[in-house]
């Protein structure tokens, strides 16, 4: 199935690719180069060559077998956020965003530029793997340029302020630590968030910032290059949420690094603090973000380690590294509002 959408896919580039690139000069060759098979999807690499140069596109085919039959449906919504994403982008001049070409939707699939770069998280493993290799300033400077762009996306489609209900939250935050309780997270660390959220909650305001929200910021889908940051996951995008909910969900993928024995505190600490601060975060945002932080590192939690049932062993060792870590985190950022 997915080797003949791709012939359909070859077949439409080497129609219009003097329309989607006009500057290059004439077409030589269209072809695929590779895939990278995901859960739900598969990327496939396509190269685009012309006689003075090449240009990179990737096609993500979602399985019809593991998207509850609904290819068509997730392709079609991807591919209206991603379009929104750019017409955003060029309005705004903000770069980063790759541009869709043509419509496959049907097919259940979305066909874009595909965007050079380093995925930050590979930065921040070379980072704590490699001595030296931080001291160089890439890290920071990889951190401060996610934030700036992230500030400016939600700038670009910022929405009146979204009324907040801090009480809703904190129940909220107390079934997922009900369900984290059955994945083994201990009374100690539970009766910890939930004093520590609870006291911030209670000063919350009763409106926060709204934008479109990506719900996918994470450390590997941020890439890095010389031109700067580009994002290229935007499935899960949504027109308008609260602009927190991106912060804070970066903020808590950096520090669940801090599993991995060779990423110390420092070093996540400096990613963290780095992007708060070119993401323009006050001092009062940082006690809000914290909730949002540790909600999505509560919701990692429990949805487990997503291996079969059948790995007990390693389930077990997911469920284990990540209370002791939940742990921590609780006692760095809920002790002290506590």
């Amino acid at each position: 199935m997915a080797e003949s959408v791709m012939d359909q896919i070859v077949a439409n580039l080497r129609e219009h690719a003097a329309r989607y690139y006009p500057s290059h000069a004439e077409l030589r060759n269209v072809r695929v180069v590779g895939h990278t098979p995901k859960n739900d999807h598969y990327i496939y690499d396509i190269v685009i060559d012309f006689a003075d140069g090449i240009e990179r596109v990737a096609a993500k085919v979602y399985k019809s077998s593991k998207s509850n039959g609904n290819a068509q449906e997730r392709a079609t919504a991807e591919l209206n956020s991603l379009r929104f994403a750019f017409d955003t982008a060029e309005k705004k001049n903000l770069i980063g965003v790759p541009r869709p070409l043509g419509d496959f939707s049907e097919s259940g699939v979305v066909v874009a530029e595909k965007l050079n770069g380093l995925p930050l998280q590979s930065i921040v493993m070379k980072a704590a793997l490699l001595p030296g290799y931080a001291d160089h300033g890439l890290l920071a400077v990889a951190a401060r340029f996610a934030g700036e762009w992230l500030r400016r996306f939600h700038k670009a489609t910022i929405e009146a302020p979204a009324s907040f209900d801090g009480a809703a939250l904190q129940k909220e935050l107390e079934r997922l630590c009900l369900s984290c309780k059955g994945e083994g997270l201990d009374d100690q660390s539970i009766d910890m968030i939930l004093t520590g959220t609870k006291a911030i909650l209670a000063k919350s305001k009763k409106t926060l910032p709204a934008s479109a929200v990506l719900h996918d910021f994470t450390p590997l889908n941020v890439l890095v290059s010389k031109q700067g940051i580009g994002i290229a996951e935007y499935a899960k995008l949504e027109r308008k949420g609260y602009s927190y909910v991106d912060v804070a969900h970066f903020m808590a993928c950096i520090e669940s690094l801090e599993k991995y024995p060779f990423c110390d505190r420092d070093l996540i600490g400096e990613v963290q603090a780095e992007f708060l601060e070119a993401y323009g975060a006050s001092a009062a945002d940082e006690q809000l973000l914290q909730v949002f932080k540790m909600k999505a590192l509560l919701v990692m939690f429990a949805a487990g380690r997503n291996v079969k049932e059948s790995a007990l062993r390693k389930r077990v060792m997911w469920a284990t590294v990540m209370k002791r870590f939940i742990h921590q985190a609780a006692q760095r950022s809920m002790a002290p509002a506590a």
